[in-house]
């Protein structure tokens, strides 16, 4: 039993844990078959199946749903819900599961049936045959095998969870080697542990001075953006990630390059993280066209509509110097100068009011679909 209690401990990888839980569950018990249903989130599936041939145990794995072709199906289910082990080996055992097709079929011989429960949650369940005895499965067997059974579903949790953490890591480390944006993995304080070629190339160095330098990232950050940055490390220590924000990054050449920056922390270590750095130059350098485009066609309005103004202001002031000097000759035809000075003065303040209005309005409505 010890060396079975190591050789379940020591196995990390769920395949190799799985053939060691079935012969080993074989040998203990004298059964000709064995199976391993693990739970899923689709419902139970066989894992695995191990069968005694003479001298040798086969197992082979298997992914398959629980048919009543393959094994006591009411059997595995009674013993899924109720967390208890079953054993099948006489005709007042079997008549409890008279109704199942497999029972049925196999009247001979024993069946064990037991979960594999992990701190109260269960796991799997391991199905053992043996259908040319009886009361094989014995108590002391049993109680072997409930030992076994729950360092068996511990190991396969503790497997169920390296495995799950590979595959994060594996499309992490994908991620980052499609060098789609940067990503670089720092320790909070500063230096940079680890970087892809896009965040390199973003600023401007080497791999080999990567490597050889020892880059910082607050080194990177210009003077201007420190401050905000401390309060980010604040919040990323508590709360352990950062929503998306703009901040600036230190060329090597010394140009700035402005980035999206998005952060989240390991939680071990936790004084690393994992930094997503996408290059905002193109975004800028459009945003700047449009603001340049922008400034100058409302120079050109404003061009237009100063030239307007003072077109209709110099007639005013032309027909008001007309009018003076009529006034000491011709007084009536003066006072129609006048009159028609009024009215041409009229219609331009309504003009000039109209046309301020018109350019203020295009103004605003520029700024507003800017600001959507």
């Amino acid at each position: 039993m010890v060396k079975i209690s190591q050789a379940l401990s020591g196995a990390i990888v769920q395949d190799n844990l799985i053939g060691t839980l079935l012969r080993a569950a074989l040998e203990e018990t004298g059964a000709q078959r064995g199976l391993l249903i693990l739970s899923r989130s689709g419902g139970p599936r066989i894992a695995a199946e191990a069968i005694r041939r003479h001298e040798t145990i086969v197992v082979r794995l298997r992914d398959e749903v629980v048919t009543e072709s393959l094994l006591p199906k009411s059997v595995v289910y009674y013993v899924q819900d109720t967390r208890e082990s079953v054993v099948i080996d006489d005709a007042a055992t079997r008549a409890r599961f008279v109704a199942d097709p497999y029972v049925d079929q196999h009247k001979a011989g024993s069946i064990l049936c037991l979960p594999l429960l992990n701190e109260a949650k269960l796991v799997g369940v391991l199905l053992l045959e043996n259908h040319e005895a009886s009361a094989v499965f014995t108590p002391a067997r049993i109680t072997v095998l409930k030992l076994m059974s729950s360092l068996a579903a511990s190991a396969l949790e503790n497997s169920r969870l390296y495995g799950d953490l590979q595959q994060r890591e594996a499309k992490i480390r994908r991620l980052v080697d499609a060098d789609i944006i940067g990503i670089f993995i720092v320790d909070i304080g500063g230096p940079i542990l680890e970087t892809n070629n896009a965040y390199l190339r973003m600023l401007g160095y080497e791999r080999t001075e990567f490597v050889s330098g020892g880059l910082r990232w607050t080194d990177l950050t210009p003077p201007e953006w420190r401050s905000a940055d401390a309060l980010r490390v604040e919040r990323v220590k508590r709360i352990g990630r950062l929503q998306p924000f703009e901040k600036e990054f230190f060329r090597k050449d010394g140009t700035r390059v402005p980035v999206l920056v998005g952060v989240a922390r390991f939680k071990e270590p936790r004084n690393q993280a994992i930094v997503f750095a996408h290059d905002m130059s193109k975004q800028k350098r459009a945003e700047a066209l449009a603001l340049q485009s922008r400034t100058i066609e409302d120079t050109r309005i404003a061009r237009k509509l100063h030239d307007a103004l003072l077109q209709n202001f110099q007639a005013m002031m032309f027909r008001f110097q007309a009018a003076r000097n009529l006034m000491m000759r011709h007084p009536d035809e003066a006072l129609r100068s006048l009159n028609e000075a009024i009215n041409e003065g009229e219609k331009a303040l309504d003009e000039s009011r109209d046309a301020i209005q018109g350019f203020t309005f295009g103004t605003n409505a520029k700024g507003r679909s800017r600001n959507c």
